[in-house]
């Protein structure tokens, strides 16, 4: 890792921090800081696949969120879910035929949410309740389709970025 790449990962972890740190002092833009915080964690990829730089960023941004962001529910869902996702996108997308990427993604996706509702039902989240089994599987398909919609959007957010870069 050379100097630039180390000030640019510092820089994104920076960004990612400062978008965790308002979603959490303002709760209705929570989900979307998140989101938007999470898509840092694609910039390092977007030229020549630096991923030891994205996990770096990842890992600072998850842990100095834990430290300064007022509401942890937000760097919960960026730890488990939005930070980490670009990622795991990159990898499946590099590295595995291109019919069963989606598969891929839903799976982790739904990993991912069933480990999330385990936290919920042992109490680690106090704030929030499980509803009944006919709500959940109606909230689990919902979460399927929107997951199905932000990768969509993900990739075309990543592809729009990446031919705006200038030459490096």
């Amino acid at each position: 890792m050379n100097a630039k790449e180390i000030a640019r990962g510092g820089l994104l972890a920076a960004a990612a921090v400062a978008l965790l740190y308002m979603g959490g002092a303002a709760p209705y833009i929570g989900p979307a800081a998140c989101i938007a915080a999470g898509v840092t964690s694609a910039v390092p990829l977007l030229r020549r696949a630096r991923l030891r730089t994205a996990v770096l960023l990842y890992a600072a941004a998850s842990i100095l969120g834990e430290l300064i962001v007022p509401r942890k529910s937000v760097v919960a869902a960026y730890a488990v879910f939005c930070g980490l996702y670009p990622i795991v996108k990159f990898g499946v997308e590099c590295y595995l035929p291109r019919h069963v990427q989606t598969g891929v993604k839903l799976v982790y996706f739904n990993i991912v949410l069933a480990v999330a509702g385990a936290l919920v039902a042992y109490g680690l989240f106090p704030g929030i309740d499980l509803p009944g089994f006919a709500r959940l599987a109606v909230l689990w398909f919902g979460a399927n389709a929107v997951f199905i919609i932000y990768d969509v959007a993900l990739s075309r957010l990543i592809a729009l970025l990446r031919r705006s870069l200038p030459p490096e």
